[in-house]
């Protein structure tokens, strides 16, 4: 009768502290990291494009998420946020004809993206959430490009992060 009294107090006491090790705090992300995309090998996706596609996921998830956070590569979150990490790869980039967008329109011309994507717990390194997004397109024209192109695929990630409820939403 002692024994099973002392063995039940030692998996009341040693239970949570051991679940609490490998559990990961509650709640949704309060902080997104995003990183760079890089593209598989044999795809050229240019430099100002990697930088205007990062800049769009920024944009638009800090448009959808109000109180979320947004870092840069490397930037350090405050203290208690708990960060997402959304990075990615190009499998296909297909640069636009500025030609054709002018002269015949209706998504002529537009530069073409397929990616694939991936949310990660920042401290971890889990990966939690991948996703292949293509025939993403984009029509708009910035420096005389069409660098406009991170639009759509950024507002499909904001999107994509909403509808799986990894982030807080305040």
């Amino acid at each position: 009768m002692m024994k099973v009294f002392i063995i039940s107090a030692v998996l009341c006491i040693a239970g949570p502290v051991l679940s609490a090790a490998h559990r990961q705090p509650g709640g949704p992300y309060t902080a997104i990291e995003v990183d760079p995309f890089t593209a598989v090998q044999g795809v050229t996706f240019p430099a100002d494009y990697q930088a205007a596609l990062v800049d769009d996921i920024a944009r638009e998830t800090s448009l959808l998420f109000k109180t979320v956070i947004i870092l840069r590569q490397g930037q350090a979150p405050p203290d208690g946020y708990r960060v997402l990490r959304i990075a990615g790869t190009i499998t296909r980039f297909k640069p636009g004809n500025r030609t054709k967008r002018y002269l015949i329109g209706f998504g002529a011309g537009a530069t073409v993206v397929d990616a694939q994507v991936e949310l990660a717990d920042a401290s971890t390194g889990q990966v939690l959430l991948y996703r292949q997004m293509g025939g993403m397109t984009w029509t708009g024209v910035a420096g005389g490009d069409s660098k406009g192109a991170g639009e759509s695929l950024a507002k499909k990630i904001a999107k994509f992060c909403n509808e799986a409820r990894l982030i807080d939403s305040r």
